[in-house]
């Protein structure tokens, strides 16, 4: 039946668009679909001018004027382009009052509908007769059945002024929007539309009170029963999806917009909280969550917050969710990350997110710790069209958001350590040094040949790479016949100066080998690193003494009333005249103790040891890096909890300052890193 409806109308459609006669329309439309049963989905659109003097579509539901997108006319029929919902509607012009046209898919025609359309009529639902309507405003209990006997339960919010009115439906996974109608005696009929899912209401007011009706979609039909009930309500959206395992860690890696693949391991999430949004671009529930998400991301991201938002769309295909993505980029301003998850169903989310044990629809809101454990869940969302539960939304959201920022002591110790470990494990990090060799003025051969005067590690370039060439304190590279490397980012055969007085030393990549030059007093040396280093594969982890908020002092800097240096040693034996900073001085038990600080970019660098040093900790000391700002600043605190192993504890290569004398503290300080186990 409907497939001899839709060749109907197409007929009648294609016949109807054999003028090419000048159209205005400016103004008030009416649309309906037809539906197999003899009823419509009747809606209402505004058809106006932009400030570019562009005709644009609103589609009219109650209160609400929704931005459907641009109109144009093409030859002798209007389109409609509702990118948002990638569908197209497109009308026959002819002189008649009643025009026609089919609402589908934009990419490929699929889900073609047939609509009627009539200019200047700006009434929702034609009836026979009008009747003095029932007041059927007020809250119900109400219950959804589909075909297959499954029942949903629901909120009903009804509206009424005279015989016009309308409904929203808040269901666990989200709301029906705004619809509009009429009531007429004892009959109701509500319908709804913004340029996807057309959906109607209609029904009937019982002697009871009670509200008998049907749902009518294109392509289902759900019964339904409401009982008057102020006291109406959901179980709580944040009880509704469960995890599999509360305290495993939630991580993914999805492709964006731009086809890269964004992970919560990337440095612009790293040790930030991450609140998670599943959706879709077809969704209207997660584009109301858009409207609401993108100014609130604009406004507090400052605080250290960050969104992601999944989307799951009709087409598991990438370039087809990048194009979707892109125009609801744009619509709602949006300047985080979206990233395609799949295909619009249950089943794809669960594979996706394997952590969620159930799914209860989009969209679902996830608010992720720093540490990357879920906090909460929320499922569906409730928007503007349900007042006061959208308020108890934005009042939940914005709770769960500020405690994601609370963090104790403890915590920010652990986002310290995470960021410690990344740091080694970084490519400049120091777990991946598998050299440190001296250069002697003039030719220094280098390969993996044992022949070469520096022997570079097996496996990671050719016997004889080329020469390494010093001549006072500037080096060239020059690479051997048939070899290139890439230096500032370009691949070069020919000989380069990498390192002299006035520049800075460069990193040079050959496959998975980096070196660069160093400088320590009158010596000049090349520094290895191997991405692929075993050093970075047995990397077990660093032990630790358990946070104690006790090992943080009240402190201050004191600088020097004059420029005066101290003499830092090294594990060479070299003496290093550097800058005295200033002087930490904090009390411990009863006593005033002083480091000295040295600088270091925006750091003050502490070199110390204590009464650890060479039993539980490292026997050359640790260090601590402060912020010169939190130095300076009144409630600056000084934290053992962040003392740290040098870097002589992981690699021989690097070459490490000893602790001067007076930075040594008579006392253990059982605080901080211990030392590393494969050292």
């Amino acid at each position: 039946m409907r497939q001899a409806i839709i060749f109907s109308f197409l007929l009648l459609f294609s016949l109807s668009i054999n003028a090419q006669n000048p159209f205005n329309p400016l103004g008030e439309w009416r649309g309906s679909f037809p539906l197999y049963n003899g009823e419509e989905i009747p809606f209402n659109f505004s058809v106006r001018t932009d400030s570019a003097g562009k005709y644009v579509v609103y589609f009219i539901n109650g209160p609400e004027e929704y931005f459907g997108g641009q109109l144009i006319q093409v030859k002798d029929s209007l389109q409609i382009w509702i990118n948002q919902f990638d569908r197209l509607i497109t009308i026959g012009i002819k002189n008649n009052k009643i025009l026609k046209g089919i609402w589908r898919r934009q990419t490929n025609g699929e889900d073609a509908y047939p609509i009627l359309v009539e200019q200047n009529n700006t009434q929702r639902f034609i009836w026979e007769k009008q009747t003095v309507p029932q007041n059927i405003s007020g809250k119900y209990d109400v219950v959804f059945t589909n075909d297959s006997g499954k029942q949903i339960k629901a909120i009903g919010l009804l509206n009424q002024e005279g015989n016009k009115g309308g409904v929203t439906f808040l269901r666990p996974s989200g709301d029906s929007r705004y619809s509009f109608g009429s009531i007429q005696g004892s009959e109701f009929k509500f319908s709804l539309f913004i340029g996807y899912s057309p959906l109607l209401f209609s029904g009937s007011i019982e002697v009871d009170g009670s509200l008998k009706g049907v749902q009518q979609g294109l392509k289902s039909v759900q019964l339904i029963r409401a009982y008057k009930n102020e006291a109406a309500a959901l179980p709580d959206p944040s009880t509704l999806t469960q995890l599999k395992n509360n305290q495993q860690p939630f991580y993914f890696s999805l492709p964006n917009i731009a086809g890269k693949r964004i992970s919560l391991e990337d440095s612009a999430y790293f040790n930030k909280p991450v609140i998670l949004t599943i959706g879709g671009t077809w969704c209207p529930n997660c584009a109301d969550e858009a409207k609401f998400l993108s100014p609130w991301y604009k406004a507090n991201k400052a605080k250290g917050i960050e969104v992601i938002t999944a989307q799951f769309e009709v087409k598991d295909e990438l370039g087809y969710a990048q194009k979707t993505m892109a125009r609801f980029k744009e619509k709602f301003g949006i300047e985080y990350q979206q990233v395609f998850g799949g295909l619009s169903n249950g089943e794809s989310v669960l594979k996706t997110f394997p952590l969620l044990k159930n799914f209860t629809g989009f969209p679902t809101t996830i608010f992720i710790r720093s540490n990357r454990t879920i906090q909460n869940i929320h499922a569906g969302f409730a928007g503007p069209a349900t007042g006061q539960y959208y308020q108890a939304f934005i009042d939940s959201f914005n709770k769960h958001a500020n405690q994601l920022l609370i963090k104790d002591h403890a915590e920010q110790i652990d986002d310290w350590k995470r960021a410690r470990i990344r740091a080694l494990k970084a490519e400049d990090g120091w777990l991946n040094l598998e050299g440190l060799l001296w250069l002697n003025e003039g030719v220094n051969k280098f390969g993996s040949g044992a022949n070469n005067s520096l022997v570079f590690p097996s496996g990671t370039i050719v016997l004889n790479g080329g020469e390494i060439i010093r001549k006072g304190d500037s080096v060239w590279l020059k690479p051997a016949n048939g070899i290139s490397f890439e230096v500032n980012g370009k691949n070069t055969k020919n000989k380069t100066l990498l390192f002299s007085e006035s520049n800075t030393s460069t990193v040079v990549n050959h496959r998975n080998l980096r070196f660069s030059i160093i400088k320590r007093g009158e010596k000049i040396g090349v520094r290895l690193r191997n991405l692929q280093s075993l050093q970075i594969k047995n990397f077990a982890g660093i032990d630790y003494f358990e946070t104690d908020s006790s090992w943080r002092f009240k402190a201050n800097l004191i600088k020097p009333a004059f420029k005066q240096n101290i003499i830092i040693k090294n594990a060479l034996g070299q003496e290093n005249p550097t800058e005295l900073v200033g002087k930490i001085r904090f009390e411990y038990k009863g006593q005033f103790y002083t480091l000295d600080a040295i600088s270091e970019g925006d750091y003050l660098l502490i070199v110390m040891g204590d009464a650890t040093s060479g039993q539980s900790t490292y026997a050359a000391g640790r260090f601590l890096y402060i912020l010169k700002s939190e130095a300076e600043s009144p409630n600056f605190m000084i934290d053992f909890n962040k003392a740290y192993n040098p870097p002589c504890v992981f690699t021989p290569f690097a070459t490490c300052p000893i602790p001067p004398p007076q930075n040594i503290l008579p006392f253990a300080v059982t605080a901080g890193e211990k030392m590393y186990s494969n050292h």
